[in-house]
């Protein structure tokens, strides 16, 4: 039995107070539990540092602060997971917060015995309150995810730490863009037993920290990347999932493709050069269509494909 109810793992970069009042937010919120918080500094140049690590002491709390360089985020989420001594693990990012709700999570997770607890964080609660997801299969909840009928964000999700241990789920290191959803779809690929919180989580605008990050034009390609790492688990792993299979060849891997594609066209890089690209890096092959293709996005490939000097990004 775990000693710690609850790990929160805090990402942070130049958030001067902010991972302390965090901290000091979720530890009344949590009020009873065992929680520990791990800061997890990327090359800070200011005093959050100090200031977080002065927070856990000044309250007597659980928790550390650990130095992780100048690393991707996926990496220093993955220094915080192996860290962690808590029975569950959440991820909390200063920039992205959601307003109580990880006591419910938690009581969620302990009552039902599950591996990983959500809600819903936007409109598409209305989409899908009509199907029931407690309980849903991992790759359904997956096609589900691909089709936009729902939408995860892993700043709002509760995981069992034993879960991601045994199944050796872990963030692809050297990605800057595109992790979080490929953790998530590795993670549901395990069969993980799972909960579904019947509500509508709230932005905390006033407390989230807003940071206009620079990323290079790469990114887009490594967002590609990290979902041809997720296809090639489920050709390993789900051969016999066709449907898995089918929408990720269909219209996971084209979307993504054709979304870096918009952004560098967006960037004014020439349709020649793009191409040039995504053909050395063997992205159009997986430039598919079939009848499982949305229009919309069938569309899209084949202007690409043809009549390129009459393709408009979205």
């Amino acid at each position: 039995m775990a000693n710690i109810d609850m790990s929160v793992i805090i990402p942070s970069k130049n958030n001067k107070n902010k991972a302390a009042e965090i901290i000091r937010g979720i530890s009344k919120e949590t009020k009873g539990l065992k929680t520990e918080f791990i800061v997890i500094d990327m090359d800070s140049t200011d005093n959050g540092v100090l200031s977080a690590l002065n927070e856990i002491k000044k309250n007597n709390l659980k928790g550390c602060v650990i130095q992780s360089g100048g690393s991707t985020v996926a990496s220093a989420l993955n220094t915080g997971i192996y860290k962690a001594e808590g029975e569950y693990i959440t991820f909390v990012y200063p920039d992205g917060l959601y307003k109580n709700y990880l006591l419910k999570y938690y009581n969620t997770l302990k009552e039902k015995d599950s591996d990983f607890v959500f809600s819903l964080c936007s409109e598409d609660y209305k989409k899908c309150i009509k199907k029931k997801i407690d309980g849903i299969d991992g790759i359904e909840l997956i096609l589900m995810l691909v089709r936009s009928f729902v939408n995860i964000d892993l700043g709002a999700v509760m995981i069992k730490r034993k879960f991601l241990l045994e199944n050796n789920i872990r963030f692809y290191d050297d990605c800057v863009c595109g992790y979080s959803e490929a953790f998530i779809y590795n993670l549901l690929m395990c069969a993980p037993n799972i909960s579904f919180i019947d509500d509508v989580l709230k932005k905390d605008v006033v407390n989230s920290v807003y940071n206009d990050t620079d990323v290079s034009n790469n990114s887009c390609f490594v967002k590609i990347d990290a979902i041809l790492k997720v296809y090639e688990t489920i050709m390993l792993c789900h051969r016999d999932e066709e449907n898995l299979i089918s929408v990720f060849e269909y219209l996971k891997i084209p979307s993504v493709i054709m979304s870096a594609v918009d952004i560098l066209m967006k960037e004014n890089f020439s349709c020649s050069a793009i191409k040039n690209s995504l053909r050395q890096k063997h992205y159009d092959d997986f430039l598919k269509i079939s009848r499982k293709t949305p229009p919309k996005l069938r569309n899209k490939i084949i202007r690409w494909k043809f009549i390129p000097w009459f393709y408009k990004p979205n």
